[in-house]
């Protein structure tokens, strides 16, 4: 919250102001003169309910002065109104200012309460400061707190979830994903008032390991409280139940959450471009690896579908099958821009130079030392890969190439001749550090500055929905890695990109070429 310090303009402007805001009825003419109010004070205040601490407003003015209360009978204010200092001093910021106590009765009621607080000189109004006081209800269940929620056995039973509460309560027991809730219901305990219990009822479980949540809510509805339950039984979790590879794409793994033994297989073994490299000997968690060919010359998606299948224990257990698609992309051609007028005309020009286009040459972006460079924008960007075909790139250029996505998260590859290397940047998603990926800053390897230069953004599916991203300089690679929930996480498969290209001055103004980019569209997993 800032702390205000208000000041009141000349008695023309104030003049022009209160003419459009008030009636003649409240503005005299006799108040042309000009109110020169100022304060110190808080935009908004949250208190406790009990033993409010008390705050302070620091006040003057010119015009005698006021501070009122919308709810003066929980609400003590130590000087309502004061007297005027001389034009002269508050002009100045001088002058005897007067410091006001505002004090809050305990709020006993359940619900929080709202008061609105009014600083005025004469006929003008010049703050309202809003104060926020909790009300003394509570609700707290202590089982919420348990990491993972409570697990039950797989033996019918019932377990009791304590709620301390002042108030009414109700409880619900929901479904989790797309689970269901036929084997549990709440016995008794589904409303309340004050401190009571919840008693959850289950029956027994003859297979999978399940999960439900009971939701607790206060007296308006609201939900106060959400308990993860799961009941124990044969688990065997896939990370994803599809997984999507690109068509030059050799390597892929899956991630499976196990308490048990389990194995893998091809339901077809007639799928013969790729093989499961250890099907057997999982026990626990584990990763499953697969090994592809390349899905060269085609037009369509290579299917497949692999089953996970748990080994039971017992004569009698439950055998668990996990059904998971694999899908190998195909090859699709690049399609060719050149940064020539019409193309130019999508982009936005956004550092003060333009960039000039030569036919046969391609387009000129040139920088002059500081902030005033030449820059190109365009949101809305189709998801894909890009790559971007630069050349007579100056000694001191330094080649921008940022795609930024929500939440600010912004991929940055710069080719800096002058450092030696091209190099590799990231703004994390709401500036959470932890989600930059942990790659080298930079690649210098055979790099030669005086040759034209193709920088390559390609994107291949990661899984869950995120992508494995690899930086390219003519081909070769030079860093990679995997988006995810932890890493990077708005860079997500099919989104769309606000992309930023450009040329600074790394140092001394300088220049250079881009002679084409191409686009190459994403690929079609649903055909």
């Amino acid at each position: 919250m800032k702390q205000i310090f208000h000041f009141i303009l000349t008695g023309l402007v104030l003049t022009a102001v209160l003419a459009g805001c008030y009636s003649k009825d409240v503005v005299p003419q006799a108040n042309k003169d000009v109110v020169d109010l100022r304060y110190r004070v808080e935009n908004e205040y949250h208190l406790e309910a009990i033993n409010a601490a008390a705050f302070t407003i620091v006040v003057k003015s010119n015009r005698p002065w006021s501070i009122t209360s919308d709810h003066p009978d929980w609400c003590i204010i130590g000087q309502e109104e004061g007297e005027a200092v001389a034009d002269t001093l508050v002009h100045k910021g001088q002058g005897e200012s007067t410091t006001v106590k505002v004090q809050y009765y305990d709020n006993t009621d359940l619900d929080d309460r709202i008061d609105k607080i009014k600083i005025s000189s004469d006929y003008y109004l010049g703050k309202t400061v809003t104060v926020y006081q909790k009300g003394i209800a509570y609700l707290n269940v202590p089982d919420a707190d348990i990491e993972g929620g409570i697990m039950v056995a797989k033996t019918a039973g019932e377990i009791k979830v304590a709620v301390l509460s002042n108030q009414k309560w109700s409880a619900k027991v929901l479904p989790e994903a797309d689970g269901d809730t036929d084997w549990l219901s709440i016995s008794d305990g589904e409303t309340g008032e004050m401190d009571g219990d919840v008693t959850v009822a289950f029956e027994e479980n003859g297979g999978e390991k399940r999960y439900a949540n009971l939701a607790i809510y206060d007296r308006h509805g609201e939900e106060r409280a959400m308990i993860k339950l799961t009941q124990d039984g044969v688990q065997l979790d896939p990370e994803t139940f599809e997984i999507r590879v690109g068509y030059d794409q050799l390597s892929a793994f899956l991630n499976v959450v196990s308490n048990g033994s389990w194995t893998a297989e091809k339901q077809s073994e007639s799928d013969d471009w790729y093989s499961i490299d250890n099907p057997t000997g999982h026990t626990g968690n584990g990763t499953l690896n697969i090994t592809l060919t390349a899905n060269e010359g085609s037009t369509s998606l290579r299917k497949s579908t692999i089953v996970l299948r748990s080994i039971p224990l017992e004569e009698g257990d439950p055998v668990i099958e996990k059904p998971i698609e694999l899908k190998q992309a195909y090859p699709i051609a690049p399609v060719r821009k050149v940064m020539d007028n019409e193309e130019l005309g999508a982009w936005k020009s956004d550092k003060g130079i333009d960039p000039v286009y030569t036919s046969g040459v391609g387009t000129l972006f040139a920088s002059q030392s500081g902030d005033v460079y030449c820059r190109l924008n365009q949101g809305g960007m189709p998801f894909g890969t890009y790559t971007f075909r630069w050349s007579s790139i100056g000694a001191t250029a330094r080649v921008r190439h940022w795609f930024c996505y929500s939440k600010s998260a912004e991929l940055k590859v710069d080719i800096r001749p002058k450092s030696g290397y091209i190099s590799f940047d990231f703004n994390a998603p709401d500036g959470d550090s932890s989600q930059k990926p942990s790659i080298a800053s930079s690649y210098s390897t055979g790099l030669d500055f005086t040759k034209p230069m193709e920088i390559t953004y390609k994107f291949d599916p990661a899984g869950a929905g995120f992508c494995h991203v690899t930086y390219l300089c003519n081909g070769v690679e030079m860093a990679s890695f995997d988006t995810s929930a932890s890493t990077m996480c708005t860079t997500t498969w099919g989104a769309e990109i606000n992309m930023y290209i450009g040329v600074a001055a790394d140092g001394d103004a300088s220049s250079a070429v881009l002679e084409w980019y191409e686009y190459t569209a994403s690929v079609d997993w649903d055909q």
